[in-house]
């Protein structure tokens, strides 16, 4: 049994030596730099302010990803209840925030009830600067079918959504039974994912609860142990890691895109080297961000798995905020736009308020099959890697040296969760997984177990999405 009277000792490799009163102390402008990037660009971005600024619609890869999702969930439900299929469609009818949605959506409601009374007002949708090619083939598909050829336009702009056009002489389109089973079999995917996430949340909630009596009771202790290390060159390193990904973006998107890919393999080699420029030792450097294998890489990669059913069951409540803030946005909003998402009000209405879809989602919706393994290399091995050093190891390290667990926790999460490009809406749900790998680092001090959580977490959400997509 763990004695009681105070944490037990770190593993030779991650005793800290000391830092001298420099080190202790961060420089002025890493929180310049952090707020810099933090600074929400996008909303500043209103789009063209003239006709002739206007640019030619391209798709929204990450948005027909999602209507594909509720389409065929749309779909398999119109077998089993018409009505509440209806309701559905009638839902996603707001969804059609540019032209390609607009299309899309023509398509579906087409394919479900060829008859229906919506079809001509979602084409009547469609923005004076709409592709002709789209708008003569979505036309065509919805009065009288479509021919192969045809049907390639469509695909070039819509991927998926060109097999639900019908076929010359409104027969059904050929896939028809083929897209109605794998709908059904997406329904009922989806079915057994949602309800393995909610046993696994009530799982982790228990494990949570046993975990904290535990440690009320003296029976255990958690690992970490704050006001270690050299945590105001831990906050420089931070903070270079975010400028420089952040410059490099605002590069590439301005001015030269390849600004984009150099940034990130600097943001990451610069900032782990910095402490090397101040004078810390290696050693010191990895045992303050937890870079060390704790009690063995079994257990810890253990502690990672199990632990995640205690991320699962935080997650919850960001969740459930997220929903809340959700449903309170879109009930006193007016006009569909606003600027907490980003998003602005154009030819076709507003967007709903509510969480974007990550770019990722679009990667896996019209990329090949390697493009879709590098997605799950980055989202479950790069991404988790370097941001757990740099969010769980560096900053979560100097907060602990001022505030108690949860106020770390916390702010640590929120910068987490403000950087992913979800919006505002999302802020909640992340911020709640980024709180639930720092109770991963206190329970642990080593970072292997919030690495392997957050390996699990973002994996398995790319692997649905390649199942389901």
């Amino acid at each position: 049994m763990t004695d009681p009277s105070g944490p037990p000792p770190l593993p030779p490799e991650a005793v800290i030596s000391g830092t001298s009163p420099g080190q202790a102390k961060a420089a002025r402008w890493c929180w310049p730099l952090i707020l810099f990037a933090l600074f929400p660009f996008s909303w500043f971005d209103r789009g063209p302010r003239s006709v002739e600024e206007t640019p030619v619609p391209v798709p929204n890869p990450s948005s027909l990803a999602i209507l594909k999702m509720q389409g065929q969930v749309v779909i398999a439900t119109f077998g089993l209840n018409p009505v509440a299929a209806k309701e559905a469609l009638n839902g996603l009818s707001g969804l059609a925030g540019d032209d390609h949605a607009v299309a899309a959506l023509a398509l579906l409601e087409c394919f479900v009830q060829p008859d229906s009374p919506r079809i001509g007002p979602l084409l009547k949708r469609f923005s004076e600067g709409v592709p002709e090619e789209l708008f003569t083939a979505t036309a065509a598909a919805v009065s009288e079918g479509v021919d192969e050829e045809m049907r390639e336009d469509l695909r070039e702009h819509l991927g998926w959504f060109a097999d639900l056009a019908r076929a010359p002489g409104l027969a059904p389109p050929p896939r028809a039974g083929a897209i109605r089973a794998r709908s059904v079999f997406v329904l009922g995917a989806m079915g057994l994912i949602s309800t393995l996430v909610m046993v696994g949340m009530m799982a982790g909630g228990v494990l949570l609860w046993f975990h904290r009596r535990r440690l009320r009771e003296g029976k255990s202790v958690n690992a970490f142990v704050p006001n270690q290390g050299p945590t105001g060159v831990l906050l420089e390193s931070f903070a270079l890691y975010l400028g420089i990904m952040t410059g490099g973006a605002l590069l590439g998107a301005y001015f030269y895109p390849p600004f984009s890919v150099f940034s990130y393999l600097a943001a990451v080699a610069i900032p782990l080297l910095w402490p090397l420029f101040r004078r810390v030792e290696g050693a010191d450097f990895r045992a303050a961000i937890g870079f060390h294998r704790g009690k063995g890489w079994g257990k810890e990669i253990a502690a990672g798995v199990v632990g995640y059913l205690g991320v699962l069951a935080i997650a919850s409540i960001g969740i459930a905020l997220m929903l809340a803030l959700t449903f309170a946005a879109g009930y006193f909003q007016e006009d569909g736009s606003s600027i907490l998402t980003g998003s602005r009000e154009g030819s076709n209405g507003g967007v709903p308020a509510g969480p974007e879809a990550h770019p990722i989602v679009g990667w896996m919706y019209q990329g090949s099959f390697l493009t879709k393994l590098a997605c799950l290399a980055l989202a479950a091995g790069f991404a988790p890697f370097f941001e757990e050093i740099f969010f769980r190891g560096a900053l979560q390290r100097y907060f602990r040296g001022r505030f108690r667990f949860f106020a770390s926790a916390l702010l640590t999460g929120m910068i987490f969760a403000a950087l992913h490009p979800q919006g505002f809406f999302a802020i909640p749900a992340l911020a709640s997984l980024g709180i639930g790998f720092s109770l991963l680092r206190e329970w642990r001090d080593s970072l292997i177990a919030p690495m392997v959580a957050h390996a699990i977490n973002n994996g398995l959400l790319l692997l649905m999405l390649w199942w389901v997509l």
